[in-house]
């Protein structure tokens, strides 16, 4: 559409900023340059880049900036556009800031929600059902050998814990009251416990195999319940397998990048909690053990997302995700094929949202009148559904080939640029140390000498200049 002329930019939307990075990086390898987590301060971005990739939180931030920018005729891509119907501010101002878009792509791999919020720009019969343009399921990326076949391994056992004063016993197999089953989710969950142990054990051993297998870098994930969970779920794995888990939480100014480390990496285990769970692009991931107390539908599907986009090899790539038996998330599970629109309830007196009685399970199952006791593991039958039966022997993968810069991989256009600003921040505070100039008095004049209205506004070409400009100043200096 850009090399047609039929728009001038690209905006995409996205959930997270590290979503944002897998975007333009991504699109960089076609050759569009999209600068991702643009400042709204900085204004729309230059005439030389094709667009950016920015956060439903940003856009709701300066949605007069991006209406500006979409001026310009302007293709944009809402990715996982539900997130706009959970802040209502998320969903007007997006709206707002793109309202005037000459297209609009939004793309999910889970196009529904658990509550009554409709999704902006989505279409609703008459019976409340969202109405996709295309569809491309799961059982069909299977066909299409674009995603891997998925084992899900329940776990049973035995778990003992203390609520409200009383002293309860049970394994998955008993019905229990909701937040009595939620109490005894976090039993099993517990990081001390056997059941864990028994699971990272077993766990480790099938990477292990997957590895001798011929997937050599194999990875897996662990999405714990909380920070303090996630941290002591990599201590005892780092004992299992003797390497130190990666552990990434969504609070930490480095996760995007250590994400990404571990992405194009060799390490085993990464554990985490949330940062994974939607988005993120770690196709190595064959591998995992669902460890939180979350059991919604969304956020389960989430997971599972992780573990089955294919890699050009090996030939064969089931992945495993290793979870409890718990019944809500086994019946997950068994359901993961099947298609689902986002239903607007339409009934005044609609029941609670599958996220609010889940939250509150979780407050219940976390509050000072519970304590985990004991648990044990015992492996139950695996869960194979039935499409992917079909693929346990998996087909091998058909040749395809991706655009590739001569030579191998070049850096990103909007890596370059960023790279060359913290060269530029570095010279600038060298020359200020020797002349007594303020920062911005520096910046200014190199930005007059190179043309560039800013230095967010700069090309790499005016970045570079700038830049041997300093250097050649700190030079005659010395």
């Amino acid at each position: 559409m850009l090399r047609a002329g039929r728009v001038a930019r690209v905006a995409v939307v996205a959930p997270t900023a590290h979503i944002c990075r897998q975007w333009a990086a991504d699109a960089a390898r076609y050759g569009i340059d999209l600068e991702p987590n643009r400042p709204n301060g900085e204004g729309g971005e230059p005439r030389d880049r094709h667009g950016v990739a920015v956060t439903y939180q940003a856009v709701a931030a300066g949605a007069r900036v991006h209406a500006r920018a979409a001026r310009r005729p302007t293709l944009v891509i809402a990715d996982e556009p539900h997130h706009m119907g959970e802040h209502a501010a998320w969903g007007t101002r997006t709206l707002e800031a793109f309202g005037a878009a000459e297209f609009r792509l939004l793309l999910s791999g889970t196009p529904f929600r658990s509550d009554n919020a409709a999704i902006p720009w989505v279409t609703y019969d008459g019976d409340g059902l969202s109405r996709a343009d295309y569809v491309y399921g799961y059982p069909q990326a299977l066909v299409d050998s674009v995603c891997r076949p998925i084992t899900f391994l329940p776990y049973d056992g035995e778990m003992e814990w203390v609520g409200d004063g009383r002293r309860r016993r049970a394994g998955f197999d008993v019905v229990l009251p909701r937040v009595e089953a939620a109490r005894r989710l976090r039993t099993a969950l517990d990081a001390t416990g056997d059941w864990m142990g028994e699971v990272l054990r077993d766990a480790d051993a099938r990477l292990s195999e997957v590895r001798a297998a011929g997937h050599r870098d194999a990875g897996g994930l662990v999405v714990a319940v909380d920070k303090e969970h996630a941290g002591a779920i990599a201590a005892r794995l780092e004992r299992v397998c003797g390497e130190r888990p990666e552990v990434v939480t969504s609070d930490e100014p480095d996760a995007s990048a250590r994400i990404a480390a571990f992405a194009s990496g060799t390490r085993r285990w990464l554990v985490s909690v949330l940062m994974v769970s939607e988005g993120v692009d770690i196709p190595r991931l064959r591998v995992g053990v669902y460890a939180t107390t979350a059991r919604t539908e969304l956020f389960f599907r989430q997971v599972v997302g992780r573990f089955i986009r294919r890699t050009p090899a090996p030939e064969r790539q089931m992945s495993y995700l290793l979870l409890p038996a718990d019944p809500q998330l086994v019946g997950l599970a068994a359901r993961v094929e099947e298609e689902r629109n986002h239903a607007l309830v339409l009934e005044p007196s609609a029941p609670p949202a599958d996220e609010e009685l889940d939250a509150a399970e979780r407050r219940a199952a976390d509050a000072d009148a519970f304590a985990a006791l004991s648990s044990s593991a015992i492996a139950g039958d695996a869960i194979l559904t039935e499409t992917m039966q079909l693929f346990a022997t998996e087909p091998a993968l058909p040749s395809f080939a991706v655009p590739a810069a001569a030579g191998g991989e070049l850096e990103p256009a909007f890596a370059s640029r960023e790279r060359l600003r913290e060269q530029r921040a570095g010279l600038v505070a060298r020359v200020a140390r020797r002349t007594g100039e303020e920062h911005r008095a520096v910046h200014a004049r190199i930005n007059r000498a190179t043309g560039a209205a800013s230095v967010g506004a700069a090309t790499r070409e005016q970045l570079e200049r700038g830049n041997d400009l300093l250097s050649r100043e700190l030079l005659r200096g010395s």
